[in-house]
């Protein structure tokens, strides 16, 4: 719904108000037990080994997937809300532990590809299709990321291998839902090239319905095409470069307002997601490992209809960080920088700003109990320089499992559109924002392995403050929030080798100071999950279920949005060496509900697709 200028940045803002060898921990559930993981730490080390809560998402779990957005995979395999308004690349926003969508970092490769205007990434237009693995981490990581890493940090790794492949997938489904992708890696002596694109079109219905302000019922069409591109090489012993790139673009339709005359315009965002990295990896000596990371990230809305808009935002970054292995353990340090500039049709009072930041880590491990500490300065040319910390301990609990805790410090700074945007009507920029701040504890168990069957729990105290809320006309730090909750997840062979996997949280995200529930957010909500093979066959289903919500801030009755659960199942079928045929359904039972009062969540839809992929 755009009905006045800068109403496509509101909308957004909507939405994010709303070494020593370590001792082998208990397998980490939902990851592969040799898994690599480089989000947690910032440095690569085993998912069974690392302290923070994290879920890695497979390319083999993409691909079961069916026909679903980013936004609802991660809320499928990782226990994370999001809302959205609408189907097919309608916007969405990711509430991670109950923390704002602004408060969740979104990478991909490592790069920030999110609007500095209005602070989020728009996932709705990274297509599965272009994914290899996601890892995301719960829980405070301000001090190995900065900004906006108070919830977590989701990393998007795109398609690539280390070994010769080609791969191809050709999918029809509901609303004429065409998607095809194709890809592959090959290697010459010390380099390797992967490419990978796509493309899909989907003739979406509205993604609004009579609640709405404004409500054409014509169907929102969606297309989507992506390429990826990386190179990596060895020119001599010891170092190891890649070059890698991403560019992604959706084209959405909305609905707006009709005019005098009743007559509807064809509203149309066009959005555009980019990215190119170079990165020199050097293995200086057995004890000293450095990398060095030059790159940039570009996010480009254009809005076409009856009120054209341009808004555009680059942020050019440079990381190096360097290992160093001790007698006691592994310590970190780092230098980092990020320059954001908006680049806009609109007149924004600033257009740049830098933060130059430096980081250390370090971790130990003895008799099975583990120590990670981390540390950051950020030095922002108008904030001036903040200081961010976290530790996480893990030790062994006979008979029990492996109990990890965490505490951390974050912040996140005010967006351009909070602090530069144009002065309208209905909205009036502050430049004396404040940073949030945040103060998190979290307790987690992993519990040992008992007749096939791996469990995990945690606990978590998150308090943020100075929230950045509207209040009419302007933006104002008038708000503290305090989210308390607990996780847990369990994975299994039952009866008849059927595996099951099953997760739940329950959470009270509070406003600390009206006491109300923050918007958009339940107070439990989870995902059951079974599976079997049968030869070539296997058959799959689940039920994502959520509590009521509140699309407003202070609960009110007009505003509340129903729980719901939705039922998937997959049928798959190894047609021969390489090839796979499988039929998804997902929202089998056809249920209404909505994220967003006035916006459909997406209804049933069947997807049939075919893949191809050899070694």
């Amino acid at each position: 719904m755009k009905t006045m200028p800068l109403a496509g940045l509101a909308a957004a803002m909507a939405l994010g108000a709303h070494a020593q060898q370590a001792s082998p921990a208990p397998t980490l559930a939902f990851a592969p037990l040799d898994a690599i993981v480089v989000t947690a730490a910032r440095t690569p080390q085993k998912a069974s080994e690392a302290l923070r809560d994290v879920t890695v998402i497979t390319r083999e779990a993409i691909d079961r997937a069916g026909p679903i957005s980013l936004a609802e995979l991660l809320q499928r395999e990782a226990l994370v809300e999001f809302r959205g308004t609408g189907g097919a690349g309608q916007p969405a926003g990711l509430f991670l532990r109950g923390a704002n969508a602004g408060h969740t970092l979104v990478l991909v490769d490592g790069l920030r590809v999110s609007s500095a205007t209005v602070g989020t990434t728009s996932i709705e237009n990274l297509p599965l299709d272009m994914i290899e693995r996601i890892e995301v981490v719960k829980g405070p990581l301000s001090s190995l990321y900065g900004p906006d890493a108070i919830g977590g940090v989701v990393q998007i790794f795109t398609r690539a291998s280390a070994k010769p492949r080609f791969f191809a997938t050709g999918a029809y489904g509901t609303d004429a839902d065409r998607m095809a992708s194709a890809g592959f890696t090959t290697t010459e002596r010390d380099t390797t090239l992967s490419f990978a694109a796509g493309a899909r079109k989907v003739d979406a219905p509205s993604a609004t319905n009579a609640r709405a302000w404004c409500h054409d019922p014509d169907r929102d069409r969606y297309e989507s095409a992506f390429a990826n591109a990386q190179v990596v090489t060895r020119p001599w012993p010891g170092e190891t470069i890649t070059l890698s790139g991403f560019v992604s673009e959706g084209k959405a339709r909305f609905d707006g307002c009709p005019d005098a005359q009743g007559r509807f315009a064809d509203d149309r965002n066009e959005q555009t997601l980019a990215g190119a990295r170079l990165s020199s990896f050097m293995f200086f000596a057995p004890w000293w490992s450095s990398r060095f990371t030059l790159g940039e990230g570009r996010d480009e809305l254009r809005i076409e209809g009856s009120e054209p808009l341009r808004f555009e935002t680059r942020q050019t970054q440079a990381s190096w960080v360097n290992e160093f292995g001790t007698k006691v353990g592994t310590a970190m340090a780092g230098l980092e920088t990020v320059r954001q500039q908006v680049l806009s049709g609109v007149a924004f009072t600033k257009t740049r700003r830098d933060t130059n930041s430096a980081f250390v880590g370090f971790n130990e491990t003895w008799r099975g109990q583990r120590l990670e500490v981390s540390l950051r300065r950020d030095d922002d040319d108008q904030f001036g320089s903040r200081n961010t910390g976290t530790a996480s301990y893990g030790v062994p609990v006979p008979g029990a499992g492996y109990l990890t805790a965490t505490v951390g410090r974050g912040f996140r700074a005010p967006t351009f559109y909070d602090l530069y945007a144009p002065a309208s009507d209905f909205y009036v920029p502050n430049p004396d924002l404040r940073p949030e701040k945040s103060r998190s504890r979290e307790l987690g168990l992993r519990g040992e392995p008992f007749a096939g069957w791996q469990a995990r729990v945690a606990a978590y105290d998150h308090r943020i403050d100075d929230l950045i809320t509207y209040v009419y006309p302007t933006m104002q730090n008038v708000r503290r929030a305090r989210i308390r909750g607990a996780e847990a997840a369990v994975e299994g062979t039952a009866w008849w080798g059927v595996r099951v996997k099953a997760s739940l949280a329950v959470q009270r995200p509070r406003d600390e100071d009206t006491g109300y529930r923050l918007q958009g957010r339940a107070q439990r909500f989870g995902r059951v999950e079974a599976s079997r093979a049968f030869g070539k066959w296997s058959v799959a289903a689940g039920v994502t279920a959520s509590g009521e919500r509140f699309d407003s801030p202070d609960e009110s009755p007009a505003m509340r949005l129903p729980g719901y659960a939705i039922a998937d199942a997959r049928l798959s079928w190894a047609a021969a060496k390489g090839w796979r045929v499988e039929l998804a359904a997902t929202n089998l039972l056809d249920k209404r509900y909505e994220h967003v009062i006035g916006y459909d969540a997406p209804r049933r839809g069947v997807l049939l697709s075919v893949r191809f992929e050899a070694p």
